[in-house]
């Protein structure tokens, strides 16, 4: 109508109002120039476009003087449409666009599951509720049974005519097509799920039926009954699967839809998502392009309500079932086998829309897409199907071991108590997963049950020193509660261990003292486990208090007592304690290397006594092994900073005695570290922090024993100042006056090690050596003082303070001048010794006290036995022992060579110098070399005799006008090693 008026002007862009002109004034205003022959005969196109090319025509129209019509642009497409493809943005169109001029379309679109019929229906249904707001409409979902969905009865006696069945279908279905008409107007939105075979899916368990009484799919069934059979004013979608079967006189239109091409599915998810191409790509090939699981992947992600669709689908509902109960009491991530244990099958067999519910970037530990749509579906999860997803893990669990704390939770979850009960009392070692059930537990269980329980939390708390932890306090004052007398002996004699481990002895003794207690214990007949464990768990408190008090005879009796059998591990490694304090050391070892690594932390507490034990018997390497063991095995257990703080203490002596001084001094300082760890970061704060937690006896004690590794490295001033700080700490108030007290003398012993140390100049490291007669000082008389402070105070007989009486007299030695008083003192503590590194120790400082009185013969005499007493500390050979103690003694058999003159001297050398070789005695071979050297610059020819036994001293780097032999002797002979391993790492 505009064409005849305008005039025939031909320009570059052809005919004035020709398509051709039209596409060109498009490219000129910078619109889509292909669009104009789409939006002439199609009516399809953009927006954008479509108003471009109306201000082009709507010129046109003035140039001719005449009023352009209005614009009338197509219904709107939702955004998901419009990036999903033309097929749907068409359909959506054509339905509502009908609806809106007024029209009843009838129109059908197939395509396979997941090409968008679901989401097509959505978004018609959204816009005509807003745009049509009168308009009644009706959402239909035909699944297996359609009688159900359309609200009727049942679909009639099977035996009726096959024509009846029909009738009585086709009369159902029009009673529902006239309840979806109001006012004359209505809308049908069909979706079929599935297609069918013929006679697959049924009418209130008959048939579905057509027309003539054939049988008939779902989708013929539904274009028959409901599609062309709607009355007027009905508009009806039909969404199929498939439509290669409808009735061949169909009037319908029908749009084939297609699934989003990979294009379109990265734009789609780009757009909602806002993920890389990359990211999108990766998406699209997990979902399949499949458009339901696209639409599911960004309602999850953006958190909006799905949940209810999802727990639908029982697959679905499963899944998520599955991912509640993997996902463990920390959430996030579930452990891929216990997933698929949960869910009872492979994820690998789940439909590719279900996989878009996880996050697999690691496969090990998948993940739900949403957190917040777990949480959802949780809150609304069928509590049958959440039962049947517990019962799974379990009976998978059983057959496990390893996945131990799931079958308890499961069990839990399920509440079959007496399950749980059996469980813990066939794996008594591993109470430790009693702790994560106690909450639970405590709300939901009968009182067996959760007595039984209790008692395992209790357990596990005290295994690891904590019995005052809330949750030990919690199932202590339940079993303290509990009608039964068992129950409440039991958490009696826990309390008296809580004292015993906190020092507080007199309190201890007094829980035992109690009638309830008193009169349990005296019964030998009819026990129950409670009372069996309760009078074993208090013969050992009994035993511990005895040896607390020194009287390791009781305290052996209570230990052996046949009674205490049922304790088991527990019940082993204190008989190897008291053993070890009896002085009975092949049975402690032996009981101590029998308990049994089924017990982790006992395990590991008795691979600490023996690393501890094996020190004080000279074996210093297994002794090391041990530690470092033990240390690793009580982080794995999960034992207190303060636990694992005394055994890598342990540790760095072990290195000190191994002459690593270095890697020692790091391994103290991380033991103090750990007992700051525990002050500072409190693994709970309900109640006051432990003794142990808050006791600067402990963190003095780690202090004062990092004193000699500061000596061996000649730091005085920093062994000043650590001196300093654990006489402070011990100066605290503490509840374990014995304990600081002996910590005290200890500490003063090691400041009588500094004073000593300088005085002599030395670094207190083998080889070392008493003063001259003329070599007395401030320094050494100060050291004197102490130590006779020391030694004149009696402070009992206990088997430590034995050993730190023996300590200071080896020291006394070392510090006295007079060569005959200094060999009195050693022979006092060669009276104290009581196993062979002890008199080793004992005779190598007899032998130094010897020499410095000239009495070379009785000194080799000791030399030797002392010798021949380390071959016995370590029958594989001396490698295993103290290597400090041998470089001692070997150094003093070259002093010994030196006084008998330059025969002796040249001979003893030389065997010094091979037997230097060893491996184990190369951190002490500058010490030996310094003291060879000082050696031999106090004797006549000694300069001569090194040159001649050593040439490369004439060397320039070694020039003895340069240097003293003191000094030349270690560069030449133990030039600094490779770095040690041990000297390199904590």
């Amino acid at each position: 109508m505009l064409r005849p008026h305008l005039p025939a002007q031909r320009g570059a862009g052809g005919v004035r109002g020709s398509l051709r002109w039209l596409e060109e004034a498009m490219r000129a205003s910078g619109a889509n120039p292909a669009a104009v022959r789409n939006i002439i005969y199609k009516d399809v196109g953009l927006p954008a476009d479509m108003q471009a090319l109306y201000a082009i025509l709507s010129r046109l129209y003035a140039e001719a003087g005449l009023s352009a019509p209005p614009l009338q642009l197509p219904a709107s497409v939702p955004a998901d449409l419009e990036l999903l493809g033309r097929s749907k943005k068409r359909a959506y169109r054509t339905f509502l666009s009908g609806i809106l001029a007024g029209r009843t379309p009838k129109l059908m679109v197939a395509g396979k599951a997941g090409v968008g019929k679901t989401l097509l229906i959505e978004h018609l249904e959204r816009e005509l509720s807003r745009q049509v707001p009168a308009l009644r409409l009706t959402r239909l979902l035909l699944g297996e049974d359609i009688s159900a969905a359309l609200g009727s009865g049942d679909g009639g006696h099977p035996n009726l005519p096959f024509a009846l069945q029909a009738e009585q279908q086709a009369r159902a279905a029009q009673q529902f097509l006239q309840g979806c008409v109001a006012g004359g107007r209505g809308a049908l939105l069909i979706r079929v799920s599935g297609s069918g075979p013929l006679g697959g899916r049924q009418f209130g368990g008959l048939p579905l039926r057509g027309h003539d009484a054939e049988l008939v799919s779902s989708a013929a069934w539904a274009a028959e009954h409901l599609l062309r059979r709607a009355p007027e004013g009905l508009a009806v979608l039909l969404a199929l699967e498939e439509a290669s079967d409808l009735p061949p006189d169909l009037r319908a239109e029908v749009i084939h839809l297609a699934q989003p091409s990979s294009a379109e599915a990265r734009r789609y998810l780009m757009s909602t998502l806002s993920v890389d191409a990359a990211r999108a790509d990766e998406l699209v090939r997990q979902t399949g392009r499949h458009l339901d699981r696209l639409t599911l992947l960004v309602s999850a992600k953006r958190g909006q309500p799905v949940a209810a669709k999802l727990l639908a689908d029982p697959q679905a509902a499963r899944l998520l079932a599955a991912l509640q109960v993997a996902q463990g009491p920390v959430g996030v991530s579930a452990p891929r086998p216990i997933l698929e244990a949960a869910l009872g099958q492979p994820l690998e067999s789940l439909p590719p829309y279900l996989r878009t519910l996880l996050d697999e970037v690691n496969p090990a530990e998948p993940r739900p897409i949403s957190p917040s749509l777990l949480a959802e579906t949780s809150a609304q999860q069928d509590p049958a199907v959440l039962r049947q997803t517990w019962q799974r893990l379990a009976a998978a669990a059983r057959l496990r071991p390893e996945w131990a704390e799931w079958e308890l939770r499961a069990l839990t979850e399920l509440r079959d108590w007496p399950a749980l009960r059996a469980w813990f009392e066939s794996h008594p070692d591993l109470a430790a997963l009693a702790a994560p059930l106690w909450s639970r537990v405590r709300q939901s269980a009968p009182p067996p049950a959760r007595q039984a329980v209790a008692r395992w939390v209790v357990t596990y708390q005290a295994t690891l020193g904590r019995y005052d932890h809330p949750q030990a306090r919690d199932a202590l004052f339940t079993l303290l509660e509990a009608e039964e007398s068992g129950p409440r002996l039991w958490a009696r004699i826990k309390l008296a261990e809580s004292s015993l481990d906190a020092g507080q002895f007199e309190a201890a003794a007094a829980q035992l003292a109690h009638p309830e207690v008193r009169a349990a214990l005296d019964r030998s007949s009819s026990l129950d486990a409670w009372h069996a464990e309760a009078q074993a768990d208090a013969l050992l408190v009994e035993a511990a208090l005895k040896r607390w008090q020194g009287d390791l005879s009781a305290a052996t009796a209570f230990v052996e007592d046949p009674r205490t059998d049922s304790s088991g591990a527990r019940a082993t490694l204190w008989r190897g304690l008291i053993a070890k304090d009896a002085g009975r050391w092949a049975d402690a070892l032996s009981l101590l290397m029998s308990v049994p690594p089924t017990s982790p932390l006992l395990f590991a507490r008795a691979r600490a006594q023996e690393g501890d034990l094996r020190l004080r018997l000279g074996q210093v390497a297994a002794a090391l092994s041990a530690l470092n063991d033990a240390s690793a095995r009580l982080q794995l257990g999960g034992a207190s900073p303060q636990e694992r703080a005394r055994t890598e203490a342990r540790a760095a002596t072990a290195l000190r005695r191994s002459g690593h001084v270095l890697a020692a001094l790091e391994r103290s300082r991380a033991a103090q570290a750990l007992t700051a760890q525990a002050l500072t970061t409190q693994p709970y704060t309900a109640v006051q922090p432990s003794a142990d937690q808050a006791d600067p006896v402990l963190q003095a004690r780690l202090v004062s024993e990092s004193i000699p590794l500061h000596l061996a490295l000649g730091q005085w001033p920093e062994a000043l100042g650590a001196a300093a700080r654990a006489l402070a700490l011990l100066a605290e108030p503490n509840a374990r006056q014995a304990e600081a007290a002996y910590r005290t003398r200890r500490t003063e012993y090691r400041a009588a090690l500094i004073y000593l140390s300088r005085g002599l100049g030395l670094p207190y490291l083998h080889p070392f050596r008493g003063p001259g007669p003329e070599g007395d000082n401030a320094d050494l008389r100060r050291a004197r003082q102490i130590l006779d402070a020391l030694l004149s105070a009696a402070h009992g007989l206990s088997d430590r303070e034995q050993v730190l009486a023996f300590d200071m007299r080896l020291s006394r030695v070392l510090c006295e001048p007079d060569a005959a008083a200094a060999l009195n003192f050693a022979k006092l503590a060669l009276e104290l010794t009581d196993h062979p590194y002890a008199e080793a120790q004992a005779r190598a400082t007899l032998a130094e006290a010897l020499l410095r009185g000239e009495q070379i013969g009785a000194a080799l005499g000791e030399i030797n036995r002392a010798h021949a007493l380390l071959r016995r500390v370590a029958p594989s050979g001396t490698t295993d022992t103290d290597p400090g103690l041998h470089a001692q003694l070997l150094t003093l058999e070259a002093r010994a060579g030196l006084l008998e003159g330059p025969a002796g001297a040249r001979t003893a050398l030389t065997w010094l110098q091979v037997a230097l070789t060893e491996a184990h005695l190369a951190p002490f071979r500058v010490g030996v070399w310094r003291e060879v050297g000082r050696l031999l610059e106090g004797v006549a020819g000694g300069e001569a005799l090194a040159l001649r036994l050593w040439p490369q001293l004439g060397l320039p780097q070694f020039d003895l006008g340069v240097w003293r032999l003191a000094d030349a002797l270690p560069l030449a002979l133990a030039p600094e090693p490779k770095a040690d391993p041990l000297d390199s790492a904590p």
